[in-house]
């Protein structure tokens, strides 16, 4: 017993002497955009013909697509961007499908997206940059409540706030894949 309260005290002093620092790292993800993304064909069931609809694909197109296992169940989730005709300075749209149910679990607007590796009911939390102009934007944080991803915050930024937030995100890993698509 003596033992027990003696490594509490040394525990609890420990504390106070040496009180707990903020780890400092920096956040982990990957990073997409437009160059993430390659024309690769997708399953003609689910959600898929809609959201290829809502994204202007015309019918024989093959839409440009990244391809990842986001939720660790073995089975590859869709982003798809849209048509360049949707795209503009701001960005473009984005729909997320789940690789199981190929059911829509996200719509997204911006360039880049940002996969975080932090993970809220199975699914990374999901960060998107929207450009107002060359120094400012819209930076949306969008997690997944169990059967979408919703919009949670969002917050626009302007000068050194951009540049600030960038540099946070510089440990991302830029995935660029226009062969294939997919994360390798």
């Amino acid at each position: 017993m003596k033992i027990f309260f003696a490594t509490a005290l040394v525990g609890v002093v420990s504390l106070v002497i040496f009180p707990i620092q903020a780890d400092n790292k920096k956040p982990a993800g990957i990073w997409l955009d437009d160059s993430s993304m390659a024309p690769l064909p997708l399953p003609a069931s689910g959600d898929i013909p809609d959201s290829l609809e809502r994204l202007e694909y015309l019918d024989e197109a093959i839409p440009n697509s990244f391809q990842k296992d986001l939720n660790s169940d073995g089975r590859v989730e869709y982003l798809i961007i849209s048509a360049g005709s949707l795209c503009g300075t701001g960005g473009c749209p984005y729909i997320l499908l789940d690789g199981k149910s190929l059911r829509r679990i996200g719509n997204f607007f911006g360039s880049p997206i940002l996969v975080a590796a932090q993970k809220i009911n199975s699914y990374p939390v999901i960060h998107v940059y929207s450009h107002a102009s060359a120094g400012s934007g819209t930076f949306t944080t969008h997690v997944y409540d169990g059967h979408e991803y919703r919009a949670v915050s969002s917050v626009f930024l302007a000068g050194e706030s951009v540049d600030a937030l960038f540099k946070s995100f510089a440990d991302y890993k830029k995935i660029v894949s226009p062969e294939t698509g997919r994360d390798k």
